[in-house]
């Protein structure tokens, strides 16, 4: 009877041999099953960072402390729709908003969530943000995604409070169809394509991502002072500009909650797509065209000592101002 030949390979990588009912152990080259694995493990590590995920789900962050972030952006985002859009009701006084007071109401709304959200959540309040600071490596994508679903549900719930409170009246009179409002809703000018909607949208939206990376540049660490002050006169010279084009919205989740409210969705997709792509390749042309210095690298020493704006340095010496 001819002898039966056999070959294993156990967990501790050695070859087991049988002939015939005899074992005979021998060693087996591992050196490409090593580079093999040495290479996937490279790919995926070099993937974990172009996402921005950590081992853990959430990078350092804690599950406590994530649910916290995740509550700042549901509030701060509501209260942006909230007060934001308070001021383009129209009925509750005698004459009708300029453009300019909508513009201010909501570069004054941002103002006021960042100061409050900021020091918790860095009061992201827009899915595009959100978006470019996964491509500057601040935070993964996991945590991205809490984001945005918490911005999305603070948007829908501002927006609701807002009708709430708004006279049954106010809203049936401004109505399309009688019953429900159109307030606050954004709309492609009618003179305008979708693709004209969309430009605009992206390139408005790409000036508010290039401040974002800006501010989160850590050369530019000693010079963002009042950011919340700086965000929202950005958000309101860009809404007193653009408005009249789509309403200047910059924001999905801005668009989104005075949508699911009323019903009208015409030319919605503008207000994702064009936000977000802005989000993705301006914070992507920031990162590898000004070239963001990688964390672990030491700033130069006239960069990591600049002045700060609420301090004066002389002689060596700091004295910050009181505020």
């Amino acid at each position: 009877m001819a002898a039966v030949n056999a070959c294993f390979v156990p967990d501790d990588g050695v070859a087991v041999a049988t002939n015939g009912g005899a074992r005979h152990q021998q060693t087996v080259s591992s050196t490409t099953n090593a580079e093999s694995a040495q290479e996937s493990a490279g790919c995926w590590s070099g993937l974990k960072r172009l996402m921005g995920v950590d081992d853990s789900l959430f990078g350092p962050h804690s599950r406590a402390q994530v649910l916290q972030m995740a509550l700042a952006e549901l509030v701060g985002t509501g209260m942006l729709i909230f007060l934001g859009c308070m001021g383009t009701v129209v009925g509750m006084s005698h004459s009708p908003h300029p453009h300019l007071l909508v513009a201010l109401a909501f570069g004054l709304a941002v103002m006021i969530c960042i100061q409050i959200m900021a020091h918790i959540s860095k009061a992201h309040l827009n899915p595009a943000v959100t978006f470019s600071l996964v491509v500057i490596g601040d935070l993964n994508v996991p945590l991205a995604g809490v984001y945005i679903v918490s911005q999305v549900i603070g948007a829908t719930l501002g927006y609701g409070v807002l009708m709430a409170i708004t006279p049954d009246r106010v809203l049936k009179e401004h109505s399309p169809n009688g019953t429900c409002c159109a307030m606050c809703v954004t709309l492609v000018n009618p003179e305008m394509t979708s693709l004209q909607g969309l430009l605009a949208e992206f390139l408005v939206t790409s000036i508010l991502v290039l401040v974002v990376c800006s501010v989160f540049d850590r050369r530019n660490a000693r010079n963002t002072d009042s950011v919340s002050i700086k965000f929202g006169l950005t958000v309101a010279a860009i809404a007193m500009n653009e408005g009249a084009y789509t309403g200047g919205s910059m924001n999905p989740a801005r668009s989104f909650g005075p949508a699911i409210w009323t019903g009208v969705w015409e030319n919605h997709w503008v207000y994702w797509v064009g936000p977000l792509a802005a989000g993705l390749l301006t914070s992507a042309f920031y990162r590898f065209v000004f070239g963001l210095p990688p964390v672990h690298q030491s700033l130069p020493q006239e960069l990591d000592q600049g002045v700060p704006l609420t301090g004066v340095r002389d002689g060596g010496t700091e004295e910050t101002n009181m505020k």
